[in-house]
């Protein structure tokens, strides 16, 4: 376990010290900053857990040398010592309003069962004191100690049981051994006990983003005495799904990463929480990775131009990998994290002239015809056009030369028997377009592409009983100051959307195909001329 420090935002990382050099001890850090000093405990982690004398937790500070601008570790102090027959695990760290240092972990018993055990030092971490059990579940344990504002709370739940989620809570003016009674928190358990986010809101709550054991992403906030209901910000399933949350002021930034084939390929989508109300998701990475951990800073100053989210990256779940850094504009840099804001129901521009069609009525085992300018790999059976490709760089595309527009409509028959998403794209002008893509869930999204990224700018059900069945998908857009944009299915509408960003695709561009991976099947292509 070691330091890698950055100093150009998280752009980039070197190695800078090590903390705890036994791979076989500790596996896991929780780091709370105290001024320009860095508080840390670790302990050990890992997908099985069986007792071991090695699996003790361990305080440490690392302190701010001003002559030299680097940190300098003092001796790490042993908090909870495990033996052979029991095992700790999952310690966390939080400092209260008093200065007080509190480390919880989870003691593993012979029957199996997690002890949620307490520590607390009032001597700035020189000696700390065993205090009384704070819980105890019949699996392994996971959750969060948080500090918030004049009050400590303790968030726990377990693994692979349907059970609440329970909490305690202490005010800090209470004496050291005093904390409140057991009581649920919420009905829902939380996945492994451990997949969560939580940052104190600033204002004595706390912001909370778990992942429950139906493996769904909610959203939950703490005002002080108790949660209040959940909100779903994911509606997709998968084990490998984690939130990580920024604060930033009043607004909460949350990164997420999000299955679209299971152990290979993953997306981040990224929602800011602002006034009470959740953006749409943005897609922040979308190459055929799997992509897990994501991680993010607890809180970032206001005016900051970026906040960052950190995840590792690999060929599929069984590999090695590299962290990777993408971000969110922060309030002082750009509109990307500003949702669009929804269509008012006027009328549709009408369908006017037909400027290209296809109906892939030829054979061509290379290619679509010299009517289209292709990426990746295509062909033509004779009844549709077909990907050819599974393209972990980028997407098989393919561009119609002849319907160059701007304001116009593109439509496609398409089945993609809910392997993964693929749609129609419109204005492909470069590495900007707009794309309305059929999710193998079954939902449809519109979205931006410029720069390499995707911005999800809105998404709703796409009406069909069953992802399994083919489609008649249509994307129309005008208008440029601000672009309107509308996606239909079968006919009927269901996605309206104004785009106002300045990254907006405003003018003429090429009309075409878009998906991932090889198999898709595509027919009926066309593109009409929209009038006022």
């Amino acid at each position: 376990m070691s330091f890698y420090r950055s100093e150009d935002e998280g752009r980039t990382f070197r190695f800078y010290a090590p903390i705890q050099p036994d791979g076989s001890h500790a596996d896991r850090a929780d780091l709370v900053a105290v001024g320009r000093d860095v508080a840390l405990v670790y302990s050990w982690e890992s997908p099985s857990l069986k007792a071991s004398s090695r699996h003790d937790v361990y305080f440490q500070w690392w302190r701010y040398q001003p002559d030299t601008h680097d940190w300098a570790p003092e001796p790490a102090v042993r908090i909870f010592n495990a033996d052979d027959s029991t095992a700790y695990t999952r310690a966390l760290l939080a400092r209260d309003s008093r200065g007080r240092l509190w480390v919880q972990a989870f003691r593993l018993e012979a029957d199996g069962s997690s002890t949620a055990v307490l520590s607390v030092s009032t001597d700035g971490g020189a000696s700390f004191q065993l205090q009384a059990n704070l819980g105890r579940v019949k699996r392994r344990g996971g959750g969060r100690l948080l500090s918030v504002g004049s009050k400590l709370v303790f968030l726990y739940a377990m693994h692979d049981g349907f059970e609440p989620t329970r909490m305690r809570i202490r005010s800090d003016s209470d004496p050291v051994e005093s904390w409140g009674d057991v009581k649920t928190a919420f009905s829902d358990g939380i996945y492994h006990g451990a997949a969560l986010s939580a940052v104190a809101d600033g204002e004595g709550g706390m912001h909370l983003v778990y992942k429950d054991e139906t493996e769904r992403l909610y959203y939950r906030h703490f005002d002080g005495t108790g949660f209040g209901s959940r909100m779903l910000l994911e509606s997709s399933r998968d084990w490998a799904m984690q939130a990580a949350t920024t604060r930033v002021g009043r607004t909460l930034y949350v990164f997420y990463n999000v299955m679209r084939s299971a152990g290979k390929a993953y997306e981040i989508h990224a929602r800011t929480l602002k006034d009470g109300r959740f953006s749409d998701p943005v897609v922040l990475d979308s190459k055929r990775t799997f992509k897990g951990y994501p991680n993010a800073l607890e809180t970032l100053p206001e005016g900051v131009d970026d906040v960052p989210c950190f995840f590792g990256e690999s060929p599929d779940d069984n590999s090695r990998g590299n962290m990777v850094r993408v971000k969110l504009d922060g309030p002082g840099g750009g509109d990307s994290a500003e949702p669009p804001r929804p269509e008012p129901s006027d009328e549709l521009p009408s369908p006017g002239r037909e400027l290209f069609r296809d109906g892939f009525s030829r054979d061509s085992s290379h290619g679509l015809g010299s009517d289209w300018s292709l990426s990746g790999l295509w062909l033509a059976n004779g009844k549709r056009a077909v990907s050819d490709l599974d393209n972990t760089e980028g997407s098989n595309q393919a561009l119609a030369p002849l319907s160059r527009c701007r304001d116009c409509q593109v439509e496609a028959w398409l089945q993609h028997f809910a392997a993964d998403e693929a749609g129609v794209v419109l204005r492909a002008q470069g590495d900007a377009f707009y794309a309305l893509v059929y999710l193998p869930s079954g939902r449809i999204q519109i979205r931006r592409y410029r720069d390499g990224k995707s911005t999800v700018l809105a998404e709703a059900a796409s009406g069909q009983s069953s992802a399994w069945e083919g489609a008649t998908f249509t994307l129309a857009a005008w208008g440029t100051q601000p672009v309107r944009l509308a996606a239909s299915v079968n006919g009927q509408v269901r996605l309206r959307v104004t785009d106002t960003s300045s990254a907006a695709p405003r003018d003429e561009g090429l009309a075409g195909l878009l998906t991932p991976i090889a198999g898709i099947w595509f027919d009926d292509f066309r593109v009409r001329a929209l009038e006022d």
